[in-house]
């Protein structure tokens, strides 16, 4: 089986144009705390990505935009890359790469009022909007890799300190099986599961950690 690595964050460096592929390179920071019992601390790994033309043109972004967007990348190790081309500790080949969901950023939009007369007027305008999204619609388009709604945050199982009280516990097999089938169509759970932003601590969806756990996922979703 093929090793498979994921990178969530923010580009470190521009763009290396390399003709048929690019490269950047993506820091992962090291987890606050260790398992109880190991006397170590991870530290923060620094990866050169290497993507084609075709999946950097499908992330319709310009390169000077680039570095200012966040990203989930999941690949895997390469040792073959040029040592002048990786500058990163490690080389990762892209496999699937998504622009997610910038924490911290959300803004809520204020309920405006129509102005009398308007009315019609929007709904004309809504009209070739609703037209132009009917005709993407029908295209077919690439599967994108599935980030749950309301995913802040992308965070390895081990990191995830599970409470006493949830391991007593053991899922209901018709809760398992929902959350399998999702994880076999859409290589992840369905929703984010809930932890502490400061401590890591499960708070809830204890039913996808378990199956997530059993099915061996280095990352899932996660929302404080």
């Amino acid at each position: 089986m093929a090793h498979k690595i994921s990178v969530t964050g923010r580009p470190t460096s521009s763009i290396q144009d390399y003709g048929k592929y690019l490269a950047f390179d993506m820091e992962e920071k090291g987890s606050p705390n260790a398992p109880k019992g190991i006397p170590f601390k991870s530290n923060a790994i620094t990866y050169t990505i290497v993507l084609s033309q075709k999946q950097f043109n499908k992330l319709n972004i310009n390169q000077e935009e680039f570095p200012q967007r966040r990203f989930l990348v999941q690949g895997e190790p390469c040792l073959d890359i040029p040592f002048e081309q990786c500058t990163g500790e490690i080389g990762v080949i892209c496999m699937q790469i998504q622009e997610i969901e910038d924490k911290g950023k959300e803004k809520k939009q204020p309920k405006q009022t129509p102005k009398k007369g308007s009315r019609a007027n929007n709904q004309e305008e809504s009209k070739p909007q609703e037209e132009s999204k009917q005709e993407q619609e029908k295209k077919p388009d690439p599967k994108p890799l599935l980030v749950p709604k309301g995913t802040r945050d992308w965070m390895s199982l081990d990191d995830i300190k599970v409470p006493e009280s949830f391991l007593q516990f053991t899922p209901g097999i018709a809760k398992q099986k929902a959350v399998e089938e999702s994880i076999e169509k859409n290589g992840t759970v369905d929703k984010p599961i809930i932890v502490n932003p400061e401590t890591y601590e499960l708070l809830d969806s204890y039913s996808r950690y378990y199956v997530a756990k059993k099915k061996k996922l280095d990352r899932v979703p996660v929302h404080y």
